[in-house]
């Protein structure tokens, strides 16, 4: 068993990797992701003024990386993913990544 992870670039990719994955019997979860940095923005208190202004430029720049998750129960089920993916975006390469990771418990899905 194994989760399937692709992290994005930019979130116009999803809509297509996801219907060529419904298309195929594949269902999964998508998550729309923050950078470290961003993230820790957030938990810092800014300086009045500028802190503040400084603040709001910077989220500008911030990207959203959607990540979408599938749980496989064939290991040979990553190759297919990995596969659809690449053809539903002309090949990952600069638009992203993906990697597997095996599953050692599962409890609460179907068969």
């Amino acid at each position: 068993m194994q989760l399937f992870i692709i992290v994005l670039t930019e979130r116009q990719y999803v809509p297509t990797i996801l219907k060529k994955f419904a298309e195929n019997n594949f269902h999964g979860s998508v998550l729309a992701t923050r950078s470290i940095r961003h993230a820790l923005m957030d938990s810092i208190e800014p300086e009045p003024y500028f802190g503040g202004l400084n603040k709001i430029v910077n989220d500008v720049e911030e990207i959203a990386r959607p990540m979408i998750f599938v749980v496989v129960k064939q290991d040979e089920d990553v190759k297919t993913l990995s596969k659809l993916a690449n053809e539903a975006v002309d090949g990952i390469k600069n638009k992203g990544f993906m990697y597997s990771l095996p599953i050692t418990y599962l409890e609460g899905l179907d068969d």
